[in-house]
């Protein structure tokens, strides 16, 4: 008697037709982080911002810019008990990127500026887009104690779109290939024979031998009973050939999606194999992926400070470049006087010589009525 199981039946419809009923999956920003491609890309996006360095600056009257130190709101959270600035930026960067949409409630003002802001859980706010009303925990609370960082914002619209439901047809596709690729939930068993040649097995019978041996299969382990057993595993029809490939397929959407290179989670390269040349280039690859989710960032922290006061990330942190080129370019910004030798050896962390704070600027070429430029 031969007893055929497995999941050979399932068309490839069931897994990528969001109109299949039985089988779809309901993707919400809760569960799509569970495919890895999803997760991966949240990582990047909350890693990057949240472990970039953060500058504070206070603009002059005549636009020039001084450093200054971190304001209240921000070095507070370095206090024992407090997240940490990164940790409190990777919050809202999450929130940006899983729901569309970072909140945060401000705890306490000074002066009119917050002193502490706590980003909220999804299920802990709400936005009414006909009153124009906030909720925190169901109740109603003014504007003024929200702050609200959203993603790409529909015209007429207050919330931005969450990018895992607006394309949630693209995670579903990629859950459910990993459902069929995981055999602790009956996934990932090739259709297959199992064959007595010395007996006809009754049909409870045959449940039993189809039971012990899909168990067996599942947790790794051959099945082994009895004499005159052939297993024969059948190959994947091509439709099922295909969910190999979803996962890979969908780590490329999903990078789309969130504007970053594929292969930071998992994907390929458009057009096919791009390498770089220096690790400087994939730092700026990445840095210039990256910059819409700076932008917010930094944009929505520069209103919660005075207002000649602002925030930025420093992505020049991330740059990386061999000794070679770095000694050559730091070289040439000491001798045209844009650093002078103690910033240079701040950026090699090390420490300030003595007459190092003089900057290199050198004679004009020519008569400053004849430079190109000057005043006539």
């Amino acid at each position: 008697m031969s007893l055929f199981f497995g999941r050979a039946e399932r068309r490839s419809s069931d897994w990528t037709d969001v109109t299949t009923s039985t089988t779809q999956r309901v993707v919400t920003p809760e569960n799509a982080p569970t495919l890895a491609p999803v997760f991966a890309a949240l990582r990047h996006i909350v890693d990057f911002t949240s472990t970039l360095p953060i500058d504070a600056f206070r603009k002059g009257s005549g636009g020039q810019r001084t450093e200054i130190d971190l304001p209240r709101l921000y070095a507070d959270l370095e206090r024992p008990g407090r997240p940490g600035l990164g940790n409190w930026i990777g919050m809202a960067a999450y929130g940006v990127a899983a729901h569309g949409n970072a909140v945060g409630w401000v705890v306490s003002q000074d002066a009119g500026f917050p002193t502490d802001v706590e980003w909220l859980a999804r299920n802990e706010w709400g936005f009414d887009e006909f009153s124009r009303r906030w909720t925190v925990n169901g109740l109603p609370v003014p504007s003024s104690r929200i702050v609200h960082i959203p993603w790409i914002v529909p015209p007429g619209k207050t919330l931005g779109l969450s990018p895992i439901e607006h394309f949630a047809s693209i995670v579903r596709a990629g859950l459910s290939a990993q459902d069929y690729a995981d055999v602790q939930r009956s996934g990932g068993l090739p259709a297959a024979s199992l064959k007595n040649s010395a007996m006809t097995l009754t049909a409870d019978e045959a449940e039993t031998v189809q039971n012990r041996a899909a168990k067996s299969f599942a947790s790794g382990k051959p099945f082994v009973t009895g004499n005159d057993w052939d297993l024969t595993l059948l190959a994947i029809p091509p439709n099922q050939a295909q969910f190999i490939e979803t996962l890979k397929l969908s780590a490329n959407a999903i990078a789309s999606i969130y504007g970053i290179d594929p292969r930071e989670i998992g994907g390929n390269a458009a057009g096919g194999s791009i390498t770089y040349s220096t690790d400087e280039s994939v730092s700026l690859n990445r840095a210039n992926n990256m910059r819409p989710y700076i932008v917010r960032l930094e944009r929505a922290m520069d209103r919660l400070i005075p207002e000649r006061e602002f925030i930025r990330m420093n992505v020049d942190a991330t740059f990386r470049t061999d000794t070679t080129t770095r000694t050559t370019v730091i070289g040439a910004q000491i001798q045209d006087g844009r650093l002078s030798v103690n910033e240079a050896r701040t950026i090699e962390d090390r420490k300030p010589v003595p007459g190092g704070d003089f900057h290199n600027v050198p004679a004009p070429k020519a008569e400053p009525s004849t430079r190109e430029g000057a005043p006539s």
